[in-house]
């Protein structure tokens, strides 16, 4: 006769096992919230509602967006460190936040205190002046500073954004003087463009878009490996002789560390499934966006490479900013 005690034992495994198992497939049973370190309606609030929308669908649970901005996306990203790591909470990451840790403390470490969850999209930069300026192309661009004692002032949309330091490592690669003259936020600095207060900008694509329909703008050149489908008439920084000259602002989604791993794993399945509809893939390019599409693992290079890019960028330009 079996032991009973084995068979009590085995049956409450066995159960336990179950009990897991049909948890892991009931997640989740609640809205997930999304927590967007910046105002609503900019580009990356913009994303997040357009994939949420499909990605809530395929979870059959809302994903409700919080907007948590300030501090450069320091205060969005220290809630969401602090949330309860049960799947329910996920951050919208974007590419000041492993820029960041290199130029400041910050009170948080992307690498330990959150876990990858989902790669989703990107935007290459470009470069503008005024349509009324002299200048037409990056050549113009380093005539005009060899032709200005002072050199050319260029602005941004915040000190060590990834748009300044674009810019910085422009101004070095093209051996001129440059002056950064950063602004809080982009239509600030796009105002100082207009202005003729600064001699350039660098900005998203998906940031100027609407602006170039103005015919105020004139593209020099995108950050892409190939051109841009919504600025075929601009030539990407390749073409005009810099060979690894690719940067782009990007999004990606993270969990607070400890969240459990089938968890990450459905809500990767559903992001994956979102991004890859063609109807969210519509929505996004019309903004200038496209799908980037990293799993766990991959995102997880992604995020280390991108950091270790731009950190040498910031010690290549000697860039500080202040806290």
């Amino acid at each position: 006769m079996p032991d009973l005690k084995k068979c009590l034992a085995s049956a409450t495994m066995a159960l336990a096992l179950a009990g897991g198992a049909m948890a892991a497939d009931a997640f989740p049973t609640a809205p997930v919230k999304v927590i967007v370190p910046y105002g609503a309606g900019g580009t990356g609030d913009v994303v997040a509602r357009i994939v949420g929308e499909k990605a809530g669908a395929e979870l059959g649970q809302a994903v409700v967006i919080d907007n948590r901005s300030g501090g450069n996306g320091i205060i969005g990203a220290q809630a969401a460190a602090k949330s309860k790591a049960d799947g329910y909470t996920l951050m919208l990451m974007a590419t000041g936040h492993v820029i960041l840790p290199s130029l400041q403390q910050v009170p948080y470490d992307w690498t330990r205190d959150f876990a990858p969850v989902f790669g989703i999209t990107t935007t290459p930069l470009v470069f503008a002046v005024r349509s009324k300026s002299d200048i037409r192309t990056v050549a113009d661009l380093v005539a005009t500073a060899k032709a200005t004692p002072s050199g050319l002032n260029y602005a941004s949309g915040g000190a060590g954004s990834v748009s300044h330091l674009a810019s910085a490592r422009l101004v070095r690669e093209l051996k001129i003087n440059g002056t950064h003259v950063p602004f809080r936020g982009f239509g600030p600095a796009v105002q100082a463009l207009l202005g003729d207060q600064v001699h350039f900008i660098c900005a998203t694509v998906a940031d100027v878009v609407e602006l170039t329909k103005s015919g105020d703008f004139r593209l020099l050149g995108v950050t892409a490996e190939k051109r841009h489908p919504l600025l075929p008439d601009v030539p990407t920084m390749q073409e005009q002789g810099f060979s690894d000259f690719h940067a782009a602002s990007w999004n990606a989604y993270l969990a607070p560390a400890g969240t459990p791993p089938q968890a990450i794993d459905r809500l990767n399945a559903a992001l994956a499934k979102a991004t890859a509809d063609a109807g969210v893939q519509e929505r996004l390019g019309k903004l200038g966006v496209s799908v980037m599409a990293k799993n766990r693992g991959e995102l997880e290079t992604f995020l280390k490479d991108e950091a270790a890019r731009w950190r040498k960028v910031i010690q290549d330009n000697a860039i500080k900013v202040e806290n």
